[in-house]
């Protein structure tokens, strides 16, 4: 009877085992890598606002690009570590014997990806302008990696510009100034995005704004989200006004919102349909 039960003790032991979570350890493995890296230190980068009386001093501006270059650095090596995780999870899928585990190991891409994009708004607060998609005007390029991984294309390559391509959003940064002379354009680096363009359906940006709405439903998303309750008119604080169209549009909107910078968002319709959304500087 006692060999009996040791017998059945160690079936029982072999088919909890047979049970468990096959890709434990490499879970485990990663999820202390993100924590680790997203607990480097890192500088608070308050971007200064331009329009705001006084302007922001010299040694304001100093002190942002200062601390803009220190938090890339530091960032280069957080999005280094997360690539490795992004590395280890494919090759969990890969192993993956069945669809209950593929499953499984998507649910945990998915929470290592919520978790990089809570880390991604917490240290963007105060840089951001305009409408966003997590990451937005004025977010490092290494924020647009975390959040959204590799760019499936880089664009047209040119000098004096960068672009980031994804499915439905794209993100640019190019060099301003008119057009600088070759040599300047040569030694300009790209450190934050500058415009945002959006044309799938299944993106929303952090306002609310779809495409697919109707001109009087976006234009109540922004006003509610943008126009200042002491709005004062004489400064034009905020204007909406139709201009120009191309041979795929009817018409493109400008929503101008200067309480915040001089940032733009261009909405363009076709037959009363939101076909194209972008966040850009005036």
């Amino acid at each position: 009877m006692k060999k009996l039960l040791i017998l059945l003790l160690c079936i029982a032991a072999l088919v909890v085992s047979g049970c468990g979570d096959k890709f434990a350890k490499e879970k485990e493995a990663v999820s202390k890598a993100e924590k680790a890296a997203m607990s480097m230190q890192l500088p608070v980068v308050i971007k200064p606002d331009n329009w705001k009386q006084p302007r922001p001093t010299k040694q304001e501006g100093e002190r942002y690009q200062a601390g803009l270059n220190k938090l890339i650095t530091a960032e280069k090596k957080i999005l280094a570590e997360m690539q490795k995780s992004d590395a280890q999870i494919s090759q969990m899928l890969r192993k993956a014997s069945d669809e209950s585990e593929k499953k499984d190991v998507l649910a945990f891409r998915d929470k290592v990806r919520q978790d990089r994009i809570n880390f991604v708004k917490k240290i963007s607060q105060g840089r951001l302008s305009g409408d966003t998609f997590i990451v937005g005007v004025g977010s490092t390029w290494e924020e647009v990696e975390m959040v959204y991984g590799k760019p499936v294309s880089t664009g047209k390559q040119s000098i004096g510009s960068k672009e980031y391509d994804y499915k439905g959003i794209k993100f640019e940064d190019w060099i301003g100034g008119g057009v600088p002379p070759l040599e300047v354009r040569k030694k300009w680096v790209s450190r934050t995005v500058s415009c945002v363009t959006v044309t799938a359906q299944d993106i929303t940006s952090d306002a609310g704004i779809q495409l697919g709405m109707t001109y009087d439903e976006a234009y109540k998303i922004l006003k509610s989200k943008y126009v200042n309750k002491t709005y004062n008119a004489k400064r034009d604080t905020m204007r909406f006004d139709r201009y120009g169209k191309d041979g795929n549009t009817d018409v493109t909107v400008q929503f101008a919102m200067k309480e915040t910078g001089p940032y733009l968002m261009f909405l363009s319709f076709k037959k009363d349909r939101l076909i194209r959304y972008a966040v850009a500087p005036n």
